[in-house]
């Protein structure tokens, strides 16, 4: 099967958040060898498989790579500035989003516990049989630990953006050490990136062909958006 593909680990899926899982067998092509979601392949009906090739991300980020790299070097007090809002605004907006849907959990939970308790008395006073009392609270409390579970990854999640410092030096650092990159290993892209989103397809309007997108979260930085007027080819 050769050596460990150098993108392994660093792809995940923006729907569901599970990783995705590298495709490939003997005999193939490296153009052949793609990417699914794990949630995709683990459980029916979970998720879309979000596949993608492993061509296709190593282009995109090889490019954008070069356009990131190349901005920072030729407007680096512009790039400084434009990292600090866009991460600003991202995390804000993060932040509100994971308190809603804490919130929301929350809720959940505590209307779950009543719909049990009632099942409960329901059960005891004859209204509903055991075989079907047993089976609804073993539904209910699957849902429930799954909303506990995802009420702990939000408050992590949390507490952690309020200690998080946004380092552009660091990232700044990493692009002088690598001055002139022509093609992607494990080290480069581990250096730079510290997670890559990839998206569902989605028909193009008029047309029969789909457009996949994905986004790069860099090391240090986050996602970042270079405007299209002050790219330099590295």
């Amino acid at each position: 099967m050769g050596e460990m593909p150098i993108l392994s680990g660093m792809l995940f899926c923006a729907d569901c958040g599970a990783k995705l899982y590298q495709v490939r067998a003997r005999g193939w092509t490296h153009e052949q060898e793609h990417f699914v979601c794990a949630t995709y392949r683990k459980v029916k009906g979970g998720c879309s498989s979000h596949q993608i090739h492993n061509v296709q991300v190593e282009e995109i980020l090889l490019r954008e790579l070069h356009r990131i790299t190349a901005y920072a070097r030729e407007h680096e007090s512009e790039f400084i500035e434009l990292v600090t809002n866009q991460s600003e605004k991202d995390l804000n907006r993060q932040l509100r989003d994971s308190h809603k849907e804490l919130e929301q959990s929350k809720s959940r939970i505590s209307k779950l516990d009543t719909i049990v308790q009632r099942l409960y008395e329901d059960n005891l006073d004859g209204k509903i049989s055991d075989e079907r009392f047993a089976r609804m609270s073993a539904t209910y409390d699957a849902e429930q630990k799954q909303l506990e579970q995802r009420q702990i990854e939000l408050q992590e999640f949390i507490d952690k953006s309020k200690e998080q410092t946004l380092n552009v030096d660091s990232f700044l650092k990493v692009v002088r050490k690598y001055t002139d990159i022509k093609e992607l290993t494990s080290e480069i892209i581990r250096s730079f990136v510290e997670r890559i989103d990839v998206y569902k397809p989605e028909k193009v309007p008029g047309t029969r062909t789909k457009k996949q997108t994905i986004c790069i979260h860099w090391n240090f930085i986050g996602a970042v958006d270079i405007p299209a007027d002050k790219e330099k080819t590295a």
